[in-house]
């Protein structure tokens, strides 16, 4: 044995031993930092007992670093798992060391390595790739020389190089995916590190993967590899394929059977496995079937687990130098680990460094991923897949895990499988129908309070926060609370009544033969699932902490049946950010061209909780885009129009929409903030403009991808739009020449969220109004506006309806927002007669 003292510092040695302690004994697993001594100078705990896996400790593991395990009883020699574990860790210079209980000996499995020597960015070679007679401009035709992109490039790699935050706002055209790909390849690769770029939309994933890593890979010297990283249940699971082709009539209804049954053909044939290989769209309950699952995947015991099409997709992002995502997905996988730790359950393989693109959106994500949200359908879904009838016959997982039983019953004494065919219809069939009827009433309850209270009428969806006000009124306990509490405690006593059946499973796994593990891993999942969705129910309905938001929503849904969610958000997901993302990783670069609020990042800074984080650690920078906006945009606001909270609001700003687009030939975007507004402008224009020989599209009649394409082929067509086409499209040339701007963006102040945020800034004597409503209108303003120049040799007008903008003291907060541009203020009159000569005078011959 080695001396214990030439490899721990005595604080590490006391940590050590708690952790033991703490595990009552039993195995842990721990990961430190090595001092300059080369001493073990303090512990972080990673996992108790045998729930580790190899792959998972690089997660939180880097070189230089030392895993620590210790053995309970006997020798510390390494056991065959213990040498596993070690060589995966030396392949990535991490030291291992195992310790008895009381930490006084130790076995050095693996020596410390050296602390890994960083090679920081070159900034002046890869300035000299933008230059005019550079890399860049030899391989692109019509290359044009950006300084925005070299400033945004210096100070990338300045916050890689010093392990920084950076904040930078990168106007439309400034080229901003370069300027943040390229230093972060080149040290990645220089580094043996990994980068997550992560998106908000699939256009700009689209753009990366298909345009601008190819790109780079052809001007490069270093060869790097990138990889678009989708979640798991994008990917069809081979043991589910070939046991719901052996059980068809078991697991599947007959109006999916044909749909299923292709599926399991394409199966035979794809290579990657993903839903997007498919040349359909497939049901999502067809889908649901064959997906992958964490929670249902045997791992490396899986007989498929070679050829696994999920696994084979992770194991060429673990390969990769660039992991390219979306929020969705990143913010997923840190929800993952802040609830279970670095674990192999996590979505993402390990990453050193994050890239946050379209950053102006990360609020919003994090707020629904770190949230809670539970459905009707999906609760009556999950109920369903475990038992349902479909033609009077009984279908789903426990008939199916009952039907395998009885091919199985030769193999076990009688007595044995009737108790077990009697528990999994006495405590699993029967009890799921009464469970699906409780459910039911509790959610019909929750509609029908929710419908009276808000005055609402059928069809419209309606919230309604939970407030103390609104639990403590009467009626709610009864009505709702103790509906609620009796389906949290059914769940649960379904679930506790069929673990033994679990155990049963498990004890006679030698007599069953193979599918013993995946009956266990299935039913151990639906288990699981039901408790989550009790403690989500308990959560929403019965708990009442302030650091979350909890509302309700419900609609009448398809045929009239109500849809119901519960939700809670967090209220301020500040901390969570600072300290999944910030203080987890040494750099990352918040960056979009709609950050700054009046040329400052205070509100973005206060929001996503970089104002708590040392100064020193923040770059700042603003980037303007390379367009003259004086010569290409006319912003006209008229100021005789009425308010939009008043009756001839409508009326006005449709005649003047009408106006505008005769004056620009249609090429128009019209951007709304509700549907409402929206529908009564389009019914009251369509057949005018439709008149003019001009074709009007209205969002929501077919998907936004082939909106937009249509859109975009119909050079003179008008759209009329709301939310989700501020942002994220990219229309340039002829076919957009005109954004019409009803109202100004504000969010409506009685979402739940928005309310709850509101009310706590005002409790802490903070003005919410200008604090966070205006600030959170003006970067959707922002974005509103850059939809419309896109390239240099792009014109047009942006047209705002709402005069608040210019009548407000609030207002100039969205106008000093926007670049420098020519503006048209004044009565109507004078604002058509300006946007005809702004395009008498930039049309072109």
């Amino acid at each position: 044995m080695q001396d214990i003292g030439s490899y721990l510092t005595e604080g590490a040695t006391k940590q050590i031993r708690q952790h033991i302690q703490d595990a009552g004994g039993n195995e842990v697993f721990l990961v430190g930092a090595i001092d300059e001594n080369r001493l073990v100078a303090g512990v972080e705990i990673y996992a108790r007992g045998n729930e580790f896996s190899a792959p998972a400790l690089l997660q939180v593991a880097g070189p230089g670093d030392v895993v620590i395990h210790n053995h309970p009883s006997g020798p510390l020699s390494p056991s065959g798992p213990d040498t596993h574990v070690a060589s995966i860790l030396g392949n990535d210079g991490i030291a291992f060391y195992i310790v008895n209980n009381a930490v006084t000996d130790i076995y050095t499995v693996i020596e410390p390595f050296d602390k890994k020597v960083i090679l920081p960015v070159q900034v002046e070679a890869l300035v000299s790739l933008f230059e005019p007679d550079g890399a860049f401009a030899r391989k692109l035709e019509n290359y044009e020389h950006r300084p925005q992109q070299i400033d945004m490039m210096r100070t990338v790699s300045r916050s890689i190089n010093e392990d920084k935050i950076a904040l930078i706002e990168a106007g439309t055209g400034t080229g901003k995916t370069l300027a943040y790909l390229l230093p972060n390849i080149v040290f990645a690769v220089n580094n043996k590190e990994r980068i997550v770029v992560s998106t908000n939309t699939i256009n700009l994933q689209e753009q990366l993967i298909n345009k601008d890593l190819p790109f780079l890979k052809s001007v490069l010297d270093k060869p790097f590899s990138a990889v678009l990283v989708k979640g798991r249940t994008n990917y069809a699971c081979r043991r589910k394929l070939v046991e719901t082709s052996q059980e068809l009539n078991l697991m599947s209804d007959d109006d999916g059977a044909a749909e299923l049954d292709d599926i399991l053909a394409w199966a035979k044939t794809t290579r990657d496995g993903s839903k997007s290989d498919l040349n359909f769209v497939p049901g999502f309950e067809v889908w649901e079937k064959v997906q992958s699952e964490s929670d249902t995947s045997l791992k490396a015991k899986c007989p498929y687990y070679q050829e696994c099409f999920f696994y084979s997709a992770r194991r060429k992002a673990a390969k990769a130098n660039v992991l390219v995502a979306n929020h969705h997905l990143l913010f997923s996988d840190l929800a993952v680990r802040a609830a279970m730790g670095a674990s192999e359950n996590a979505i993402l393989p390990a990453y050193d460094r994050v890239v946050l693109d379209e950053a102006h959106n990360v609020e919003e994500v994090a707020t629904s991923y770190f949230g809670v949200r539970v459905t009707s359908w999906s609760t009556q879904r999950l109920l369903s897949k475990l038992v349902r009838e479909s033609k009077g016959k009984e279908k789903g997982f426990l008939p199916y895990l009952a039907h395998r039983f009885s091919r199985l019953a030769h193999r076990i004494p009688d007595a044995e499988y009737m108790k077990l065919q009697n528990d999994l219809h006495d405590h699993g069939v029967v009890a799921i129908k009464k469970l699906h009827i409780a459910e039911a009433v509790l959610m019909e309850r929750i509609y029908s309070e929710v419908m009276q209270r808000q005055n609402q009428t059928e069809g419209r969806e309606t919230k309604l926060r939970l407030t103390p006000e609104v639990v403590s009124e009467p009626g709610w306990e009864e009505t709702i609370q103790k509906p609620a509490e009796q389906v949290v405690q059914t769940i649960r006593r379904f679930t506790m009544k069929l673990y033994p059946v679990l155990e049963k499973i498990e004890e006679f796994q030698s007599k069953i033969g193979q599918g013993a593990a995946s009956m266990t891993l299935d039913l151990q999942a639906q288990l699981n699932r039901l408790d989550d969705v009790a403690k989500s129910i308990e959560h929403v309905l019965l708990e009442d902490g302030k650091d979350h938001v909890r509302w309700l929503e419900a609609k009448q849904g398809p045929k009239g049946k109500p849809v119901v969610r519960l939700v809670s958000a967090p209220l301020d997901v500040a901390p969570i950010l600072r300290e999944t993302v910030f203080e987890r990783f040494k750099n990352v670069v918040l960056t979009s061209a709609t950050l700054a609020v009046e040329g400052r990042f205070a509100f973005q800074k206060s929001r996503l909780g970089l104002e708590k984080l040392a100064s020193d650690r923040i770059l700042e920078q603003l980037l303007g885009a390379p367009f003259d906006y004086k010569k290409q945009t006319l912003i006209a606001i008229p100021t005789d129009l009425p308010n939009p909270n008043e009756p001839a609001f409508v009326a006005a700003i449709s005649k003047l929409i009408l106006t505008s687009i005769e004056i620009s030939d249609g090429r128009a975007f019209v951007l709304f903030t509700s549907y409402g507004l929206l529908n009564k402008v389009y019914f009251a224009l369509y057949n005018r403009i439709t008149g003019m020989g001009v074709n009007v599209y209205k969002q929501g009649k077919i998907n936004r991808h082939q909106l937009l394409e249509r859109f975009k082929e119909d050079v003179s067509s008008v759209l009329f739009a709301t939310d989700s086409f501020w942002e994220g499209v990219d229309v340039h040339g002829e076919a957009l020449e005109s954004v019409i701007i009803s109202k100004l963006p504000f969010r409506v102040p009685s979402e739940p969220i928005v309310e709850a945020r509101v009310e706590a800034i005002e409790m802490r004597g903070g003005n919410a109004f200008y604090e966070y409503t205006v600030p959170q209108a003006a970067i959707k303003f922002k974005q509103g506006f850059g939809r419309l120049i896109r390239r240099k040799s792009d014109r047009g007008s942006i047209l705002i309806l709402d005069k608040r903008v210019v009548q407000k003291n609030y207002g100039r907060t969205f106008l000093k927002s926007l670049p420098e541009c020519r503006f048209s203020i004044g009565v109507t009159e004078e604002v058509v007669a300006d946007l005809k000569d702004f395009y008498a005078a930039t049309s072109k011959p």
